[in-house]
């Protein structure tokens, strides 16, 4: 049996929309119901997701977790609650797995990982150089797993990059600002970028994945843009001339205190940011959506929704 936390979130709404697609069984521990699994007859648990008693409950041997809940604090002013969901959440899981041999799927995140001088991928295992809440905690849970993997857990762990597409009900980070660069005439933007993958190829992966017998670390990425480019296509695809403004990085974080939905993280994510380039990604991500699909997709989302 599959069983699947964080099923209410942009990826795990869509990774059970495919698995019902698919007709593979499954069920999903919630902490609470939502709008974003409304209409769909799926198994459904309600519970403490804190809770060992829970998770005893409903994991059992030879079951695949899917563990893809957990807490991005882009504001970065709760370290216990990012400490609680990213971290003691993801290590109670991995215990039980390991006690009762149940396969692990974990959605990390490519904010944890770092270009070494050679190329190669590395996780900073100094958490004190680590200044942020949402890294930091993915970090403690990352490494766990892996110390546990040493000692039998069957556990894949995979690194999306920003996720964006269909069905983002609570509306991801990424997915709000493409909407709103798709509304806008000026918009000014600081030097970097980001990898942008679409949610269906992420959310076909992690099955895949939980399918697979991998047990290995894979990034999930997809197209490189910087901020200028991603704004260029998006006036290309809206018709609408954009009109772009170079900020200095220091001027555009010293703006995120007036700017409500901006923080000091999402400036350093985008400067610091770089294009991946994992060959063991083709594992899982066989075929990518095109980009400029998933940006339609996004913009014709948001605007039906508007109508309704």
């Amino acid at each position: 049996m599959i069983v699947i936390t964080g099923a209410t979130g942009h990826i795990g709404n869509n990774v059970v929309r495919l698995l019902m697609e698919r007709e593979i069984p499954f069920k999903v521990l919630l902490r609470r119901d939502g709008k974003e699994l409304k209409g769909l007859d799926i198994e459904k648990h309600i519970g403490d997701l804190y809770s060992t008693d829970f998770y005893n409950e409903h994991i059992n041997a030879g079951d695949t977790i899917i563990h893809l809940a957990g807490y991005i604090d882009l504001a970065n002013k709760d370290y216990n609650q990012s400490y609680q969901a990213n971290y003691i959440m993801t290590k109670t899981i991995a215990d039980i797995c390991l006690e009762k041999q149940a396969r692990l799927v974990y959605s990390s995140t490519t904010d944890i990982l770092s270009h070494g001088d050679d190329g190669e991928y590395y996780i900073e295992t100094d958490l004190e150089k680590i200044k942020y809440n949402y890294p930091k905690t993915k970090t403690m849970a990352t490494i766990y797993i892996k110390e546990l993997q040493k000692k039998g857990l069957n556990a894949l762990i995979l690194y999306p990059t920003s996720v964006i597409g269909i069905n983002d009900y609570k509306g991801s980070q990424a997915g709000k600002e493409i909407v709103k660069a798709a509304k806008k005439t000026f918009l000014p933007y600081v030097r970097g970028g980001y990898d942008f993958v679409d949610v269906i190829d992420v959310a076909n992966a992690i099955i895949d994945g939980a399918l697979s017998d991998i047990n290995d670390d894979i990034i999930l990425s997809g197209n490189y843009y910087t901020l200028k480019e991603l704004y260029k296509l998006i006036g290309k695809l809206t018709g609408k001339r954009k009109l772009m403004i170079l900020v200095p990085r220091w001027l555009a974080k010293a703006g995120t205190r007036m700017l409500k939905g901006f923080s000091p993280m999402m400036i350093d994510v985008v400067a610091n940011s770089k294009e991946f380039n994992d060959p063991k990604t083709a594992l899982l991500l066989k075929e990518q959506t095109p980009i400029k699909a998933t940006f339609k997709n996004i913009i014709n989302e948001a605007r039906a929704r508007i109508k309704n």
